[in-house]
């Protein structure tokens, strides 16, 4: 298995309708991409994470998953 860093953006309404974006970052431990990706959202679809994000969306669709090297850069995957 191999680390990888999921990062999964975030859209949070706060007063007057203004719109946040962010993104939680998550570190899974897989053998191919997809599978890191399913972990990652799995996890993020916990109550525990929700809290952390301050209860904002995620968007599946502009998800990153990035195989790290260990060298202190990441390869994006496909």
């Amino acid at each position: 298995m191999y680390p990888w860093i999921v990062t999964i953006p975030t859209i949070r309404t706060v007063a007057a309708g203004t719109t946040v974006c962010g993104s939680q970052t998550l570190v899974v431990h897989a053998d191919r991409h997809w599978q890191a990706r399913d972990l990652a959202l799995s996890a993020a679809a916990t109550d525990q994470a929700a809290r952390r994000r301050r209860g904002a969306l995620l968007d599946t669709a502009g998800v990153d998953v990035a195989r790290w090297r260990g060298d202190g850069f990441s390869q994006l995957a496909c």
